[in-house]
């Protein structure tokens, strides 16, 4: 995970000394060509980039830096933080409800949220397994039933994941269009909305691996697998 500070010189080197003592380890310079700090398993690149091997530790950290000063620029990031507030209900016989904060959500960004399960719902229906997509929402929390097993660690991660940044789109966009649009590669259209979601590059091929299993179609190809072309000598 990458989360970024946007800060360099005497600045960077505060969020290297701040990262330092929330860890407890040794900021150690890697000079060139990167010119980057590792601290333990964090590394600050020369333009304030924190790489976070580990995702379960990123929560308390931006907490950490949040009372030191240090402002994320990523949206990701406010939904990481609250974390800590985020609740992970279980139950064998129902499965899992994921719950956000209230607190995150406007009016128009819940608005939102509706508009884009309505549009992208049969989607997730298909990834998820299941017939229905509820929204509970309280004064405290915004809950997603959704899930019907208790799900593995790896899963759980996709899944959580996977909600926060459908939350974190809902609260960017300025309006969203709550039409849905017909496919016949289910598999592929639902990679491109994961791909529009944040889940690009290395860091999310497990996620993906995950939500992509269920979806029939190609992940690769937007019409199935390509036909065999044969070819006149």
């Amino acid at each position: 995970m990458i989360i970024n500070y946007n800060v360099s010189g005497s600045d960077r080197k505060q969020l290297v000394a701040a990262i330092a003592e929330h860890t407890g380890e040794k900021a150690k310079y890697l000079g060139a060509p990167g010119f980057a700090y590792q601290i333990g398993g964090f590394t600050v690149s020369v333009d304030g980039k924190v790489t976070i091997e580990d995702n379960s530790t990123a929560a308390p950290l931006i907490h950490f830096l949040r009372e030191k000063g240090f402002q994320a620029e990523d949206p990701l990031a406010d939904c990481i933080a609250d974390d800590a507030n985020e609740d992970v209900e279980a139950d064998e016989a129902c499965g899992i409800c994921i719950s956000m904060p209230r607190s995150l959500f406007t009016e128009s960004n819940l608005e939102n949220l509706k508009a884009l399960i309505a549009a992208k719902g049969n989607l997730i229906k298909k990834a998820l397994g299941v017939d229905d997509l509820p929204i509970e929402v309280t004064d405290e929390k915004v809950s997603f039933p959704w899930f019907p097993a208790v799900p593995t660690p790896e899963e759980l991660k996709a899944y959580d994941t996977f909600i926060c940044k459908l939350c974190e789109m809902a609260r960017n966009a300025k309006r969203v269009v709550a039409k849905e649009k017909e496919t016949d590669n289910d598999k592929y259209a639902f990679r491109c909305f994961l791909l529009r979601l944040g889940f690009i590059g290395a860091e999310f091929k497990t996620e993906r691996k995950i939500l992509l299993c269920n979806p029939a179609g190609s992940s690769a190809f937007k019409s199935g697998q390509p036909k065999e072309v044969e070819v006149c000598e």
